[in-house]
This record gives structure tokens, C-alpha cells and sequence, in this order.
């Protein structure tokens, strides 16, 4: 089984995604180039763009945070087999020197450079615009033509079914939400698993903590945090960590309650880390291969810069991992909500900051 399936498969979408089975990307997506036209045939460039034979991937943490650096690096593992190319990993780098090390990555043979961190982003731009190799980013949206794309992800979408899963399981009528940065993802993903929580009831208490600015790896501040709210009552915990996760799940494992805690994971699976595998409800899962694929074809075809990629429920790089929770009830609810998202009848406000965070929570779906 090929990575890019086993990354694909056990994944709930429900039955209502069939209706977005055939999109790749919400700006579009085709198939690589078989030789026959300009792209990428007879040689390292074409006029209309440059064939790409070895690409690179830079995140900031290992591939064992479970989250986002994972399944940054093994979307792109799944798309250099998918088209027969060399992946260049570069991950664990940090956040020190970030312009230095993407500098260095430009010169060391890639076609393209996939800077995997909101925090890369703006380094990642001006490394993309001084060196001319085409350089991917995130949540910049800011694109030069032949040299800076962005990849954005609708995390709202994801969390909102994410939330409807918690409220659908939630005994105490209290479900929290743990953030380790006051980033746009996170920001993202909080106010849509919220929205997703009062759509089913209104009347749950959501308890929103953040482990810190920026403590993507705090795993010792995650399992403090989480505990806080855990004593809160919450017996559903979603959270966004990295390398806090760890801690989160050590707090749920630790905590003592009468009543069993589970725990929602963001973008990767965390249940062959934790004791008990039950405890995972679900995890949205982001897939961000089908979006890497194209724009490595967007610089073969000299077109990469001009349009934004996105993961959405409707295209298949946003959705909930299948689980022997996600049944009866609480899969035709999510069943329910994925149908909406695709068909437009379930919209799902954006909130960008904090502030936007908190105000739709203060507010329990009114």
C-alpha cells in the first residue's frame, strides 16, 4: 500500500462527500505531465516552466510531533512517489536563522521548496522573490508569479465537524479546547470546532486555554494547561499542539476523573501514542499531498505563483478520522454537517484572532 493511500485511508468523510470526491483542489488539480506536452518533457526546463526532479520540505520540528510536522513531511514523501522525484528533507530545523537555512536549501539542487510553518512564511518569501526557486508557504497569500505560491487551509471546516463529534459525546456538557500558540491556524480551527459545539447544543461549555504565544513543543506547559481544564469539567479536549501534545494526552491519561476524558486530535493520529486507544475520539486529519502535487505541476507548467491552494472538507484535504467512535449518533451528525459544508448550507465564520476566537464562544451560537 502506497504511503499517500495509507495516508488517505480511514478517514470519515462521510457519505455526502462523494459530491466533492472528484475535486482535487478547490482552484483545481490535473495529472502529471506524461511527456507528451511542454511540462516537464526532455530536459531541466521548458518555456513554460522548469522540470522538477528533486523538491525539498523545511519544517521546524521532527516528524514525531504527531501533527502538523508529520503529516507536512509525509504528504510530501507521498508526493515525490506519487511523481517519481527526490525529496529533500529538511525538517527539525527550528525557528533560528529561517532565512539562512531556506537560503541554504535553494542552493542545494531543489526545484521547489515547501517552507512548512506559518512562522517561515515571511522568511520563506524573501528567500522565494532573492533566489527565483519557486518557494511554497503558508497562510502568506501573497504570490509572485514563478516564485512564491501559498498553501491555506480552511481549518475552520475541519473543526466544525470536529465539534459537532464533541457535543454529540460530551457527558458533562463541558468540552475545552487547548491551543499551544495564538496563531491563524489555531485561531482557525478554535472558532470553528465552537461553532460546530453550539450548532448541535447551545447550551455546552466551551473552555478555551492556550499553553503560551508561540509553545508549539511545550509539552510540560500542554499537560498543565490541559489539566486546568480539565478541572473545569470538560470531558472532550480538543487540541492543537505539535510537540504539546504530548503533554495534552499525558494530562487526560493522568487525570483521575470519574468519567472518561477524550481527546480530539488536530491534523495527524495520535492513537498508537497513547495507552488506550478509546480515548482518541476522532482527529481531523489535514492531507496536504493532492496541494504539493500541484504545485509541483504548477512550476513544471511555468504557472506556479499565480493561484492559492487550499484544503477544504469539499476537496478531501480536510477531514475526520474514522474511529470506533464515530458511530450511531454522532456519525449521522457529522454525516449531517460535512453534506452542509459541501452543499453551502453550513457556513463557517473564519475567526482570525484572539479576540474573534472569543467572541464566538462568549456568544454560544447566538
Amino acid at each position: 500500500m502506497s504511503l499517500a493511500h495509507t495516508m488517505k485511508s480511514g478517514l470519515r468523510v462521510g457519505a455526502a462527500l462523494a459530491v466533492g470526491a472528484a475535486l482535487l483542489l478547490t482552484v483545481g488539480c490535473s495529472g502529471r505531465d506524461d511527456g507528451s506536452g511542454a511540462a516537464g518533457a526532455g530536459g531541466d526546463s521548458t518555456s513554460a516552466g522548469t522540470k522538477v526532479n528533486q523538491f525539498a520540505i523545511v519544517t521546524p520540528e521532527k516528524e514525531s510531533d504527531y501533527g502538523w510536522n508529520q503529516q507536512g513531511i509525509w504528504a510530501a514523501q507521498a508526493a515525490a512517489d506519487e511523481l517519481g522525484i527526490t525529496l529533500d528533507d529538511n525538517s527539525n530545523v527550528g525557528y533560528d536563522n529561517t532565512e539562512t537555512v531556506l537560503t541554504q536549501v535553494a542552493e542545494a539542487g531543489n526545484d521547489l521548496i515547501i517552507a512548512h510553518a506559518s512562522g517561515f512564511n515571511a522568511a520563506g518569501h524573501r528567500v522565494g522573490l532573492q533566489t527565483g526557486v519557486p518557494t511554497l508557504v503558508v497562510d502568506f497569500d501573497k504570490n509572485e508569479p514563478g516564485k512564491v505560491a501559498t498553501v491555506i487551509t480552511q481549518g475552520q471546516e475541519g473543526a466544525y465537524l470536529a465539534g459537532v463529534a464533541a457535543a454529540q459525546s460530551t457527558e458533562t456538557n463541558t468540552v475545552g479546547i487547548v491551543a499551544s500558540a495564538e496563531d491563524l491556524n489555531w485561531f482557525l480551527m478554535a472558532g470553528g470546532f465552537a461553532q460546530g459545539v453550539y450548532s448541535v447544543d447551545p447550551t455546552i461549555n466551551v473552555v478555551i486555554a492556550y499553553v503560551g504565544p508561540a509553545a508549539y513543543g511545550d509539552s510540560a506547559g500542554g499537560r498543565a494547561v490541559t489539566s486546568q481544564v480539565i478541572a473545569a469539567g470538560a470531558d472532550v479536549i480538543f487540541g492543537m499542539g505539535d510537540g504539546a501534545t504530548i503533554g495534552y494526552l499525558q494530562a487526560i491519561e493522568t487525570a483521575g476523573t470519574p468519567y472518561p476524558i477524550r481527546y480530539i486530535a488536530t491534523i495527524g493520529d495520535v492513537t498508537e501514542i497513547v495507552e488506550d486507544p478509546d480515548m482518541v475520539l476522532t482527529s481531523v486529519i489535514w492531507n496536504f499531498t493532492d496541494a504539493y502535487v500541484a504545485a509541483i505541476q504548477d512550476v513544471e507548467a511555468g504557472t506556479f505563483g499565480t493561484r492559492t491552494y487550499e484544503l477544504t472538507v469539499a476537496n478531501g484535504g480536510l477531514s475526520l478520522q474514522d474511529s470506533p467512535a464515530l458511530t450511531g449518533e454522532v456519525a449521522d451528525a457529522v454525516d449531517a454537517a460535512t453534506a452542509g459544508i459541501i452543499d453551502g448550507s453550513v457556513q463557517v465564520t473564519r475567526a482570525t484572532d484572539l479576540a474573534a476566537v472569543q467572541a464566538i464562544i462568549d456568544a454560544k451560537g447566538r
